[in-house]
């Protein structure tokens, strides 16, 4: 740690020198630009201009022997650490289009800006504060529980359509992750969506718990296939599951830590009821998916109160 006096020059500015060792390392000179941030306790951040702008960039080669699944995920780890701007150059023109395809399915606010036969340009086109923790997250939100009501609803929809759904969650769940990134090197971000770094990380690990509803919902519409749920008390057990989901994050959103400490407290009548049906389906022909099932509406009720005590946990 270096302490710096602050000097006046020019009658009325302020200056500090920067230490020469720094400039030199980045080869900073006389009329050389540099980014400034604040963070949460007022302080400043410097770092090179040049290097901010390089860093919002990425070129991505894909060979043809490449493995698909290996180039998507480096794609999206450049999605979450902020990139704005991808370049992709590959000779295998099937390969490339595969993988981009891919990486548009999976992310939100990327578009194809310009295409030639071996290389194409993908920029971020979304305006950060149109999309904001809050606004991301409520999406998400939505999504879980129409993939949970979905599953037991009289009138079913196709699978395909549920699918669509579950990747819209995890799109939403991977946006997240890259504003929580960008968070991270721009307290700007934080000042956009009006919210403390702490609270950044709630919203990430929330997102995370979303997913994994939305995965035990889309089990119990693939368990039950085409058939209605016709046993009324398991019906019931997941209305409630999927209820205390809602509610769980109304009091997120609202930073409700009396309510949320409240709902904590249910966890054992699910894990009571659940005993109480799992005694009813023994003698039943089909009481090995019905037991599924509702193992996998205990977790959706036991993940929800695990957003209640992260609430506890950031608010209280």
């Amino acid at each position: 740690m270096e302490i710096r006096k602050i000097q006046k020059t020019g009658g009325s500015t302020l200056v500090v020198s920067l230490p020469k060792v720094w400039c030199q390392n980045f080869d900073l000179k006389v009329g050389s630009k540099v980014m400034l941030n604040y963070n949460e306790k007022g302080g400043i951040m410097m770092e090179p201009f040049d290097r901010t702008q390089s860093s919002l960039a990425a070129i991505v080669d894909i060979k043809r022997s490449s493995d698909m699944e290996n180039e998507l995920r480096m794609l999206i780890s450049k999605y979450i650490q902020g990139v704005k701007k991808i370049n992709i150059r590959s000779e295998d023109k099937k390969a490339m289009d595969d993988v981009i395809r891919r990486f548009l399915e999976y992310t939100i606010g990327f578009e194809i800006v310009d295409e030639k036969e071996n290389e194409a340009i993908l920029e971020d086109l979304i305006s950060m504060p149109m999309l904001t923790f809050e606004k991301g997250m409520r999406r998400m939100v939505t999504l879980v529980r129409s993939i949970v009501t979905e599953s037991i609803s009289e009138e079913k929809i196709p699978i395909e359509y549920v699918l669509q759904k579950e990747n819209e969650v995890d799109k939403f769940n991977i946006y997240i992750q890259r504003l929580f990134s960008q968070s991270l090197k721009d307290y700007s971000v934080l000042q956009l969506n009006k919210i403390s770094s702490s609270e950044a990380l709630s919203y990430l690990l929330i997102t995370r718990i979303l997913e994994r509803i939305a995965d035990h919902g889309v089990r119990i519409y693939t368990l039950l296939g085409e058939k209605k749920l016709k046993n009324a008390e398991i019906n019931n057990y997941i209305r409630a599951a999927t209820d205390i989901m809602g509610r769980s994050m109304e009091y997120f959103f609202k930073k409700d830590v009396r309510s949320a400490n409240l709902e904590i407290s249910k966890k054992e009548y699910f894990k009571n009821e659940r005993d109480a049906i799992n005694r009813t389906l023994r003698d039943t022909s089909e009481g090995i998916v019905l037991a599924e099932i509702l193992e996998d509406a205990e977790r959706i009720a036991l993940y929800s109160t695990d957003i209640c005590e992260l609430i506890m946990d950031y608010f209280e």
